[in-house]
């Protein structure tokens, strides 16, 4: 179970009593544990020792407890924080909790508040395209379609968006191929992504070198998928081609179409293994949204994968947990199994869709609202977390480039 950590601060006991009794008796109240302070000398005590450990997902506190802990460290810690307030104290509205309010109101508050995991690196320097590689330790975890609904949920947003797959055997078509054939797009597989592997070739052995970027870029060789907001290669009808891709294949495909300068966000959906491709997007995408299932035997196999790449490939297993957030995919309530290594959390979780799991339609599995409301969740976590990164570099002017 995701449980959530939260400092509560009031010199008011009765006030601190009442709100554990109602959190206690609250199923909500499962995800979220809290420790209350009365006194300014015991919470100054447990904020400084949480140096080293785990930093609690958000403080609550009455103004002069919150005043001096922000002016002695808490406003570079990273911690978030809400004040509970009577409204007298000028503050930003988004940061003020009114302190008497229905409990069910303040607990909703308290969720929302603590949403957003802490900040991790997305961004190379030099480099304004967003790639978000979806990936998971094990097959069947719902890749595809977290891949397809980040892709689309971007799109609404206004991004410009490309979604690569990279699977040997690409799962898409059925929930895509009604969408490009009602505009009238079937193109021949091979002048899509099969020719644009080719041209890189022999741009780079033309080249020598450096792979020299085609004015053009990826004009002619994409379609336009209306429905998932997304431009998108037609799927490649000779498996070979991609069983043949090398890892430095794959690293010059994602530089090329970063390089373009076309896309805000590439979505890249591959397969998962240690194959060529599979290691080229983890050398290569600025974030992972590393999918993992509830399930006894998904642990197991994704703690067997970190294993194997801490021991094989100690740098790129330190990268790739740097820009990985660990999601749980098919989500009923809570998390019943123990994660796989006590260093690991979870950063988010999408609910298990029952209607998905027999689908007659393509476009059920694309229109469902909930699992849509949280994916949406998710994508502005990684697209602020670039926003953040680009405003500290420099590389970026328009305060609202990655609102979502």
């Amino acid at each position: 179970m995701i449980v959530l950590k939260v400092v509560l601060v009031s010199k008011d006991r009765d006030y601190i009593s009442a709100w554990l009794d109602y959190v206690q008796g609250n199923s909500s109240g499962l995800h979220v544990r809290f420790t209350a302070f009365s006194q300014e000398d015991s919470f100054r005590d447990h904020m400084n020792e949480q140096e080293g450990r785990e930093l609690p997902d958000l403080v609550i506190a009455e103004p002069e407890f919150l005043n001096d802990w922000l002016n002695n460290g808490g406003e570079v810690s990273g911690v978030p924080w809400l004040m509970l307030s009577e409204g007298m104290e000028e503050v930003d509205e988004a940061k003020r909790l009114m302190k008497y309010q229905p409990l069910p109101a303040l607990l909703d508050a308290v969720m929302h508040a603590c949403r957003q995991p802490r900040r991790k690196k997305v961004h190379h320097p030099g480099q304004e395209t967003l790639s978000i590689g979806v990936v998971s330790a094990s097959g069947g975890s719902g890749k595809t379609a977290v891949a397809l609904h980040m892709a689309k949920q971007l799109g609404l947003a206004g991004y410009a968006v490309l979604y690569l797959n990279l699977e040997t055997l690409d799962s898409t078509l059925p929930f895509l191929e009604k969408g490009l054939t009602r505009s009238g797009q079937r193109p021949d597989a091979e002048t899509g992504l099969s020719r644009l592997l080719y041209d890189l070739k022999v741009g780079r052995k033309e080249s020598g070198k450096q792979l020299q970027v085609q004015s053009k870029g990826v004009d002619g060789y994409v379609v336009r998928h209306e429905a998932l907001k997304s431009d998108l290669f037609w799927p490649l009808s000779n498996r070979k081609e991609l069983l043949q891709m090398t890892r430095e294949d794959t690293s010059n495909l994602l530089r090329y179409l970063t390089d373009c300068g076309q896309y805000d966000v590439l979505i890249l959906d591959g397969d998962s293994g240690w194959d060529g491709r599979s290691e080229g997007v983890l050398d290569t995408a600025d974030a992972f949204v590393w999918l993992v299932e509830d399930d006894i035997s998904a642990m197991h196999r994704w703690g067997q994968w970190l294993e194997h790449a801490e021991r094989t490939k100690p740098d790129l297993y330190e990268s790739m947990l740097d820009r990985s957030r660990f999601v749980v995919n098919k989500y009923r309530d809570n998390v019943v199994n123990t994660l796989p290594r006590p260093d690991l959390h979870l950063d988010a979780v999408l609910p298990y869709i029952p209607s998905w799991k027999q689908l007659s339609q393509e476009e059920v599995m694309l229109s469902s609202p909930i699992f849509q409301r949280e994916v949406k969740r998710l994508c502005a976590m990684l697209v602020q977390d670039g926003e953040e990164e680009l405003k500290q570099t420099g590389r970026i002017q328009k305060q609202d480039r990655w609102a979502l």
